[in-house]
């Protein structure tokens, strides 16, 4: 039971530690949609969902909007630069690209004007309207309309879908974060697949073993993290955003602008100060916040499951739920610190920087949080509630006592039953025995077949004739004759 227990905890961990590297993943893009919430957020939805399907397509492409830099572009895709308009018509796309004064305001560092990137459905109107303003002279040095298809761009958006994409529940809002997703349930993966893949090699596993181990562990984070990422990002879009705005301004507030920089700078992996970084680091804590509710409510599906087909109590399933929430919560907190941390000492480092210290720190924050935070509430809920488990082996053993008694089965026999009960899936089998109505029944039911089995292996042992009882008997008495006589 010791080093499968050990190896059991060793899977546990690598699983937190790839939940908790996607959880940081995951509450970075909630922090970063926060603002499909306001007046125009359906802009920044198209800027973004724009940049996504750049990337996935393969071109050489940086999102560029979110540094705030005044008549600066949005994205940067194969050496153009670009601004994104996402406006209920083409003509007001373009409008939006000059000041009171006609004067363009979007030009690139080498003179010439940035690419317009408008709705695919406004494209044309928006051709026709920029083109009026080369006309009239509104763009320097650029007097032939044609230039205009130059600048505009054609974006792989409508504007509808865009205003979808910030909307909850929507069709088009749904699949842009399920791409989201599959990026950060990719590092998680890795992230638990490595660490178990170590992990069962340390523990004298074959090659072969520990990577069907590391391939079940990171497709199991995957999955959670994948459903985790939708789940939040979509609540991101509703009013529990605003119901937790004034609890963690509350909280950053308490930490002081210090703490707050040296946080935000650590998991930002870049230097951030004052009420940028307080803003930052109260969205990621709304992030994290709903993140952790939203991995623990998947991640206990199963139990709850259990709990209503009656293979688990109550107070099992509370019991099972309090330390998976605890672990969730202790390896969101062991990132954010590991990795303020690590950013830190990473900063010393020249080879090193902060984010790769940010990313070592956080992994090791993660790992060591989970761990605790799990151990230390287990333990403390084992003095309250006693696991379904513990009560059911009791009459496991119980029953296997009994059975031991009335075939009189020798120590070898005992032994070798034991080692054909570890292939048994014992959890699965005591959950099944907590839901039957005869749970004594259960057991004899499991047990007795695999008793006889051991029984009938037993070498055929031959009576002895009567003429052998006859002298032995005898025997006997010619001796209680003498020692009495």
């Amino acid at each position: 039971m010791g080093p499968q227990s050990n190896r059991e905890k060793g899977k546990q961990k690598a699983v937190h530690t790839g939940l908790a590297a996607g959880n940081a993943g995951v509450a970075e893009i909630y922090s970063d949609n926060v603002i499909f919430q306001a007046e125009r957020g359906h802009g920044t939805a198209a800027e973004k969902a724009n940049h996504l399907k750049d990337v996935w397509s393969g071109k050489d492409a940086k999102h560029m909007g979110g540094n705030n830099a005044k008549n600066g572009p949005d994205r940067y895709v194969d050496g153009a630069y670009i601004q994104t308009k996402y406006c209920r018509t083409g003509s007001d796309c373009i409008k939006e690209c000059f000041d009171k004064n006609n004067h363009f305001r979007y030009w690139s560092p080498d003179g010439t004007p940035m690419q317009i990137e408008v709705p695919s459905d406004k494209y044309d109107a928006a051709i026709q309207a920029m083109e009026e303003r080369i006309r009239k002279g509104q763009l320097p040095g650029i007097s032939d309309p044609q230039k205009a298809k130059e600048i505009v761009r054609k974006g792989s958006f409508t504007y509808a879908q865009a205003r979808n994409i910030a909307r909850f529940g929507t069709v088009e809002s749904l699949i842009y974060d399920g791409v989201n997703g599959i990026k950060v349930s990719g590092t998680a993966m890795g992230v638990s697949a490595i660490i178990t893949y170590a992990h069962a090699l340390w523990n004298g596993e074959s090659p072969k073993v520990a990577l069907e181990q590391a391939c079940y562990s990171g497709m199991q984070v995957f999955g959670v993290t994948f459903f985790s990422s939708v789940i939040t990002a979509q609540l991101g879009r509703t009013g529990v955003e605003a119901a937790l705005r004034g609890g963690t301004d509350f909280l950053v507030k308490q930490m002081g602008p210090k703490a707050a920089s040296w946080i935000a700078s650590g998991i930002k992996g870049g230097n951030i100060y004052g009420a940028a970084a307080m803003n930052h680091l109260s969205k990621l804590l709304r992030g994290n916040i709903v993140t952790g509710i939203v991995t623990t409510a998947v991640l206990s599906s199963v139990d709850v499951g259990r709990l209503v087909r009656g293979k688990i109590s109550g107070a099992q399933a509370f019991k099972n739920i309090s330390t998976t929430a605890a672990g969730v919560a202790g390896g969101t907190g062991g990132w954010m610190a590991g990795a303020a941390a690590g950013a830190t000492v990473g900063s010393f480092i020249p080879i090193v920087g902060t984010a790769v210290g940010g990313l070592v720190g956080g992994l090791c924050g993660a790992f060591l949080g989970s761990s605790a935070a799990s151990t230390v509430t287990k333990s403390v809920l084992d003095e309250f509630i006693e696991d379904d488990a513990k009560e059911m082996l009791h009459i496991f053993e119980s029953c296997f006592a009994e059975l031991a008694f009335d075939f009189l089965l020798s120590e070898n026999e005992i032994e070798l039953l034991s080692q054909q009960m570890q292939e048994l899936d014992m959890a699965g089998e005591l959950r099944n025995m907590y839901a039957s109505d005869d749970r004594r029944d259960y057991a004899v039911a499991l047990l007795e077949p695999m008793v006889i089995e051991v029984v009938k292996a037993r070498p055929v042992i031959p009576l002895p004739t009567n003429e052998q009882v006859l002298d032995c008997s005898r025997g006997l008495m010619e001796k209680i004759v003498e020692q009495t006589a």
